[in-house]
């Protein structure tokens, strides 16, 4: 396998080790960025190239022993010398008729220096002395900034003393990497926290909810968030009492902090990346806070989705209902993309034929006043209207004398007939002209079911519900579908 150098502009190959400029080299892959992500920074940083990025970095990355102070990585000096600092440039064998003040019998540090430049031995000093010769400056020089990186090294300082403790030591001014990351991530938390809970709007914007409904919704959830155990992948997990202690490693966020993360994921549609840089933890430990907190707020806030009384229905009729006084919700589906599933049979039930693509499908039913009453579990989007009728649960709260209003598509008249109620759609025209009153039946129909349209635009302002959702995330959609619906109940009332 060929191996190159990524340091500067070192020419290392292993293809030509018979040279004499490789004799003794060997080649040191760069730590993933996946396993070692901060190593990576600093080892790419090292290396000094323009385009260099650690989104480069790959199993075939390496830097030859000519960059390492002991000639390759140890716990005293485990990264490369910096390419930017280090470099020493000998291109030209002409030397300036200026004098530099050095000692030109100094064998030892010239000895130090490989054909390159470079530094290809360890260095026993604490300290390494670089000379600088004068490069032999090119007649072609078409640009400014040539001049004048060609100026910088020309009159550089003939001695230049690199402290390789600075080099190879991640502390700053006598404070740890992790320190120092820990301390960066608190600040980072904390002013997004400040700017969350600025106002009410500000909080509106990034969560969804008012910052008096934040407090009340949080105090409400964080007895029993306390103790309760964090989802984890490899085990099933079931909610704590409050009583019983917490198991498992020390948080990294406050409980209030877990909370916003939440709401943050639900409202603004942020993935675990964006989120892991926000509040400086990892993407498991995102998608670990954000995965527990949707368990806990489905089951504790499920009462914000309740089935309301006639009375209830009655009292607080809008006006657009005075002609349909007896209706106690009206019913639509709503639909949300998925990603394509590979096997055939996946694909063939989740493809919708009115969405043209594949989907998951739900139930909602709301009040009159514009509240959500019932949310569905999803279902694959091949399903009909009238089958997550019948099989999501919704005709066990019909009661008898109940009219339900809908859209054409749901002929679900003979099950509501069963409980004794009613069905409310608008009448078919079967070809012909409708009637005065047909027509007249139609539009009011229309002015009223059009607010079960506004509910789920409302509900669809949840970012995470738009675009395509991904299919590692489909055991928690139905939870994140009534979370979201247990939210918009807490803002204005819809319809007045």
């Amino acid at each position: 396998m060929v191996k190159r150098c990524s340091w500067g502009t070192c020419n290392s190959d292993n293809r030509y080790m018979h040279k004499e400029y490789m004799k003794g080299v060997e080649f040191f892959p760069v730590p993933k960025p996946k396993t070692r992500l901060d190593d990576t920074k600093l080892w790419v940083k090292a290396c000094g190239r323009k385009f260099f990025t650690v989104d480069n970095v790959n199993k075939h990355t390496y830097v030859c022993s000519k960059h390492f102070i002991d000639g390759r990585p140890t716990e005293l000096h485990p990264y490369p010398l910096n390419a930017n600092s280090n470099r020493v440039i000998l291109k030209g064998r002409k030397r300036a008729t200026r004098k530099h003040s050095f000692t030109p019998g100094d064998k030892q540090t010239n000895a130090n220096l490989g054909k390159d430049g470079f530094v290809p031995h360890p260095v026993p000093e604490a300290s390494l002395f670089v000379t600088v010769e004068e490069e032999e400056i090119s007649e072609k020089v078409s640009t400014q900034q040539q001049l004048t990186e060609v100026d910088d090294h020309l009159y550089a300082k003939p001695v230049q003393m690199v402290n390789v403790a600075t080099q190879t030591n991640p502390d700053i001014e006598g404070m740890s990497s992790n320190e120092e990351s820990q301390d960066r991530g608190n600040t980072k938390r904390r002013l997004l926290m400040e700017d969350v809970y600025k106002n009410d709007m500000s909080c509106k914007f990034y969560t969804g909810i008012t910052l008096a409904v934040f407090t009340i919704i949080f105090n409400v959830l964080k007895i029993k968030a306390s103790s309760m155990v964090y989802w984890n992948s490899t085990e099933t997990n079931e909610r704590q009492d409050s009583k019983t202690p917490r198991r498992g490693p020390k948080r990294l966020l406050s409980l209030k902090e877990e909370f916003t993360l939440t709401l943050l994921r639900l409202r603004r549609g942020f993935d675990t990346k964006s989120l892991s840089d926000m509040f400086a933890i990892s993407e498991s430990s995102v998608s670990r806070i954000f995965t527990t907190w949707m368990c806990l707020m489905s089951i504790d806030l499920g009462f914000l989705i309740k089935w309301p009384s006639k009375e209830q229905i009655m009292e607080n009729l809008p006006k657009c209902f005075k002609h349909f006084k007896k209706t106690r919700c009206i019913i639509d589906c709503t639909e949300f993309f998925v990603q394509k599933p590979s096997l055939p049979s996946a694909q063939r039930i989740t493809y919708s034929s009115y969405k043209h693509h594949n989907t998951f499908k739900c139930l909602v039913a709301i009040t009159p006043s514009g509240s959500f009453c019932f949310v569905s579990d999803l279902y694959t989007g091949s399903i009909s209207d009238k089958k997550i009728v019948q099989e999501s649960g919704f005709l066990d709260n019909i009661e008898f004398g109940d009219d339900i209003m809908a859209d054409r598509g749901f002929l679900i008249r003979g099950d509501l007939a069963l409980k004794g109620a009613t069905l409310n759609i608008p009448p078919f025209s079967f070809g012909r002209q409708m009637g005065s009153n047909a027509t007249t039946k139609t539009r009011r129909i229309a002015r009223a079911r059009i607010h079960v349209e506004r509910a789920i635009g409302r509900l669809k302002n949840y970012a995470i519900l738009q675009g395509v959702m991904t299919l590692q995330m489909k055991p928690l959609y139905s939870q994140i579908v009534k979370v979201c619906a247990m939210l918009c109940n807490l803002d204005c009332q819809l319809v007045k």
